[in-house]
């Protein structure tokens, strides 16, 4: 085990701060000894504990709104200034996430059948060999909390876990805040449109019961907690309705670009964002919901690594945060989506703390989508 104190540790950690996603992984297995467990000698696992944390359609700037988040990764942890998706679209890039794979190999073209969703990852065979398979081979308790894939569940099949999960309580039907269903392990439970229903609320709380039941386990486990937020339709909490009563859509010169004559044909033949359906009210409105929803996505990270760390579970974890996708909000004409290669679509979020993991650095080397199965695979040792 490589101590902080030492010359060693220092030289190793300075290298981290400059390496990309995968080879940060080969680094600490072979550098760090991450087989060496920082609790060797109790009995705990010697394989790391994996969290991974992935929100739904947020932006890189938003993470400046979840002040608990980002002292909790970005301060205390590394981040990654040029992570990048794929595919902009949330089940495209789910399965490269899954999968290891562009979306060209995968064929999970759309959210959608024929040309994509669940079914269409289904169908290919491609649940038999995931992320969650290959560490569940070796010993891993897997679980995942939250949303899947696009489309997932077929009605006549809606108790359905997919290969390589030990628990499952995964969200049901399209994207829904309230009055939504969750298949919780082959049960499907109903739940309302009471405060307490409210579902990013009830995946944290699901997620801390997790950390709570599994702490003496003695294997180590592989956490995938994919909340909605901050999706359309864009509503927060209760508690946060209230928040951000003057905050206003950022405008850099490329929102609604007066002048797009240099742009591709799809771009110029957009109209400006000055119509009711299309127009800066709604766009103002919608910033603030999903500001409104990162709130309560900032309580429950912070939930989730207190937990942890009362669980004594800290560590010997690695915790990764980042988005499937990133999001328009008026650039380039584009209103309110993605879809697209703008930087605002295909840029997102992504932070990782554990052992050996340097507090307070970044990373300026591109990190893709594409990168976490087999980071996470290197990681456990697969």
């Amino acid at each position: 085990m490589v101590r902080k104190g030492s010359s060693e540790f220092r030289r190793r950690t300075a290298l981290l701060s400059g390496l990309p996603l995968v080879c940060l992984a080969a680094f600490l297995v072979a550098g760090c000894s991450v087989g060496e467990s920082a609790q060797e000698g109790t009995g705990a696992p010697t394989q790391p504990n994996i969290v991974f944390i992935l929100a739904d359609d947020m932006r890189l700037d938003d993470f400046e709104h979840m002040p608990q988040t980002r002292q909790l990764f970005a301060e205390q942890g590394l981040a990654f200034d040029n992570a990048f998706v794929t595919h902009s679209l949330c089940c495209p890039s789910r399965a490269s996430i899954l999968r290891g794979q562009y979306t060209h190999n995968h064929q999970v073209l759309t959210n959608r059948q024929p040309q994509g969703g669940f079914e269409k990852f289904r169908d290919q065979g491609h649940e038999d060999s995931t992320v969650a398979t290959w560490l569940q081979n070796e010993g891993y308790r897997t679980a995942l909390i939250g949303k899947y894939l696009n489309g997932y569940a077929r009605k006549d099949d809606e108790a359905y876990v997919p290969p390589g999960w030990d628990e499952w309580y995964a969200h049901l039907g399209g994207q829904a805040y309230y009055d939504y269903r969750l298949n919780e392990n082959g049960t499907v439970v109903p739940y309302g449109d009471a405060e307490e229903d409210y579902q990013t609320d009830v995946l944290a709380q699901k997620v801390q019961d997790y950390v709570r039941r599994t702490v003496d386990a003695p294997d180590p486990f592989f956490l995938y907690l994919a909340p909605g937020a901050p999706h359309a339709p864009f509503k927060p909490a209760p508690r946060h309705e209230d928040e951000y009563p003057d905050a206003e859509v950022p405008r850099p010169p490329s929102f609604d670009e007066p002048d797009v004559d240099d742009k591709p044909e799809w771009v110029r033949s957009l109209p400006r964002l000055d119509s009711a359906r299309r127009g800066p009210e709604k766009l103002e409105r919608s910033y603030r919901s999903r500001l409104q929803m990162l709130l309560s996505l900032d309580e429950m990270v912070a939930g989730l690594i207190e937990e942890m760390e009362a669980a004594g579970k800290l560590d010997n974890t690695y915790v990764f945060f980042t988005s499937d996708n990133g999001y328009h909000l008026g650039e380039h004409r584009v209103g309110l989506g993605k879809r697209t290669v703008y930087e605002e679509a295909v840029r997102v979020p992504l932070a990782v703390r554990g052992p050996g993991v340097p507090a307070g650095a970044s990373a300026k080397e591109m990190s893709l989508n594409i990168d976490f199965a087999p980071t996470f695979a290197e990681l456990a040792g697969v």
